[in-house]
């Protein structure tokens, strides 16, 4: 196995953990109750003992169990963000190497169409749309022309935005109500040549 499969394998690792460890906890606590509840009733007829201290064990349990979903939850999305961060690295430190070797071979329209359609195949569908409309308008655009683009919407552009952003491939500038999109100098050397 692969450092970066098992960096994708820990985090459902701990979530089957997780979800195994409650349903044990659950289940645990399930049955000590079903013991105190059937020993209370066999002993309430004759011997005075009420089955006492039994039926504090289970709140441990729970305690221990919210305790570890405490520590695990934080250390899940560190091993989780890191992951995806690392995945983002890995595939721009791909598309400058593929543009990198595409400028060192030729200097024609073909390599520019090649560089384009690579880093384009990097995106998902609406990312894709977005780049083109950035394309479409030479490298700036309003962010609420984007969220009336067919299947957009103003949720999903923000997401959209805010993922491109985060990808370091635009800019936002505040433009009155509205936020202004700009293509970031190495993408823009990349796409509009």
């Amino acid at each position: 196995m692969n450092a970066i499969s098992k960096r994708r394998f820990i985090p459902f690792l701990i979530v089957i953990i997780l979800i195994l460890s409650g349903y044990f906890i659950i289940d645990s606590y399930n049955h000590l109750t079903q013991d105190t509840t059937c020993e209370n009733s066999a002993n309430s007829v004759g011997s005075g003992n009420s089955g006492q201290g039994r039926g504090i064990t289970p709140y441990y349990l729970l305690i221990a169990f919210i305790v570890i979903i405490c520590i695990l939850t934080p250390i899940l999305y560190v091993l989780i963000s890191r992951n995806i961060k690392q995945q983002l690295e890995d595939k721009m430190k791909l598309i400058s190497e593929i543009v990198d070797k595409n400028e060192k071979t030729t200097n024609t329209e073909n390599s520019n169409n090649a560089s384009k359609s690579i880093f384009l195949k990097f995106l998902n569908y609406g990312e894709n749309q977005v780049i083109k409309k950035l394309i479409e308008n030479n490298g700036t655009v309003l962010q609420s022309e984007i969220s009336r683009m067919p299947n957009m919407g103003k949720v999903r552009a923000h997401r959209i935005i805010s993922e491109l952003k985060k990808k370091e491939i635009i800019t936002l500038e505040q433009y009155g109500k509205t936020n202004r999109l700009y293509l970031t100098e190495d993408v823009k050397t990349i796409l509009l040549k």
